[in-house]
C-alpha cells in the first residue's frame, strides 16, 4: 500500500508538472494575427495582448538579451524623445533595472542585429543612456504589418506622438501596405475622417509644417490653415502672425474665415507720373519768388505751385480762361 501511494503521489506530481508545462506553453505562445487585431480594435493596445508582468525580478517568461543585439524599428511612429525625460529614466534604470522588458522579435534576415524592437523603444534608448550591456526581453511573432499597427495605437493611447508623428505614421502604414483610408481606419479602429484629417495636415506649405514641428502650431491651428480657400496667397502670412502673436485657433479662424469671404476687387491702376521742368518755370519762380514741382507724362500732367498771394491765384485763372480754347485743343477756335 506504501508503494502504491508512492506511485499515486509521483503520478500525481507529474500530472501538475505536465499541466503546468502546457500552461506555461500557451503563456508563451505567439498571439495569432486575429486575437491581436482584436486587441486593436477593441482599443486595449499592446499590454491586453501581453500577460502582466511581475516588476519586483526580472519578469516571468522573459529572457535576457544583449543589447547590442536589438536594433530600434525604422517603422516607429514615434521620431522624438525628449532628452531630460530619457535622462530620468536611465538613472532609475541604473538603480533600479529595467522592470518591464523590452518587446522584440527576430530581426529580418538583411539586418545584422538579432532582434527588432515592437515595444519599447524609450527604454531601450535609456538603456544605452545607462550603459547596460544585457536587458530582459520578451520575443513575439506575428506579422509585420500587425506590429506596425500595434506600435501605433499603443503611442496613440498614451499620447505620445506629435501630430506631424501621427499622420507620417499612417501615411507610411497606407503606402507600406497598400492600404485605403477605410481598410486603416477600421485596422486602428478610427474612423475613416478622423484618419483623412490627419493625413491632410501633410498637404500644408513647408513654412507651416515646420511651425507645427517646433509645436509653435497645434492640431486645432493646421486645420483653420487647411480651410483656407488661397493657401498660395495668405498661408505665409498668416503662419508668421500667429507665431508671432500668439493667435488662438479661434483668432487664427477668424482671419482665415475673412480672407476666404473677401471679394476680389481690381483697382485703377494710375500712371506713372515723373518730375520734369517746363521751359521758362525756374525764370519765372525766381521773378516772381514762387516754388513748384511738376509730374506728369506726355498724356497728364500734376503741377503744384507754392507762395501765391490770393490776387496772383486770381491773375492766374484769369490768364488761363483766355486760354481755355487754346488749351482745350482746339487752338484754330480763337482765329
Amino acid at each position: 500500500m506504501a508503494v502504491n501511494r508512492k506511485n499515486t503521489a509521483a503520478a500525481q506530481a507529474a500530472k501538475k508538472s505536465a499541466a503546468s508545462a502546457k500552461g506555461q506553453a500557451r503563456v508563451t505562445a505567439k498571439p495569432s494575427e486575429s486575437s491581436a487585431k482584436s486587441i486593436i480594435q477593441a482599443g486595449r493596445g499592446l499590454g491586453a495582448l501581453l500577460a502582466r508582468q511581475n516588476v519586483s525580478r526580472v519578469p516571468q517568461n522573459s529572457e535576457i538579451a544583449p543589447l547590442a543585439d536589438i536594433e530600434p524599428n525604422p517603422d516607429q511612429p514615434r521620431k522624438d524623445f525628449d532628452a531630460a525625460a530619457l535622462r530620468e529614466l536611465a538613472a532609475s534604470i541604473k538603480v533600479h533595472g529595467l522592470l518591464q522588458p523590452l518587446i522584440v522579435t527576430p530581426a529580418p534576415a538583411k539586418s545584422s542585429k538579432k532582434y527588432r524592437i515592437v515595444a519599447g523603444e524609450r527604454r531601450f534608448h535609456a538603456c544605452e543612456l545607462a550603459e547596460l550591456a544585457e536587458v530582459p526581453v520578451r520575443i513575439v511573432r506575428g506579422d509585420e504589418q500587425l506590429f506596425s499597427e500595434i506600435a501605433l495605437v499603443e503611442n496613440l493611447q498614451r499620447e505620445d506622438l506629435t501630430v506631424l508623428e501621427t499622420a507620417n505614421a499612417l501615411k507610411v502604414l497606407m503606402e507600406k501596405h497598400q492600404l485605403t483610408q477605410n481598410q486603416l481606419a477600421e485596422r486602428i479602429g478610427w474612423s475613416r475622417s478622423v484618419v483623412a484629417n490627419k493625413l491632410r495636415i501633410l498637404s500644408l506649405p513647408q513654412c507651416a509644417l515646420d511651425q507645427v514641428a517646433a509645436g509653435n502650431l497645434s492640431e486645432g491651428h493646421a486645420k483653420a490653415l487647411l480651410s483656407l480657400k488661397e493657401p498660395q496667397k495668405f498661408i505665409e502670412e498668416l503662419v508668421t502672425g500667429c507665431v508671432a502673436h500668439h493667435w488662438s485657433v479661434h483668432n487664427l479662424q477668424k482671419r482665415v474665415d475673412s480672407l476666404n469671404s473677401r471679394r476680389v476687387t481690381v483697382l485703377y491702376k494710375a500712371p506713372q507720373f515723373d518730375p520734369w521742368r517746363p521751359k521758362g518755370a525756374l525764370k519765372v519762380a525766381r521773378r516772381l519768388g514762387l516754388s513748384f514741382s511738376v509730374l506728369g507724362n506726355e498724356r497728364e500732367n500734376r503741377v503744384v505751385i507754392n507762395g501765391m498771394r490770393r490776387e496772383q491765384v486770381e491773375r492766374l485763372f484769369a490768364l488761363l480762361d483766355r486760354e481755355a480754347d487754346f488749351m482745350s485743343g482746339d487752338p484754330d477756335s480763337n482765329r
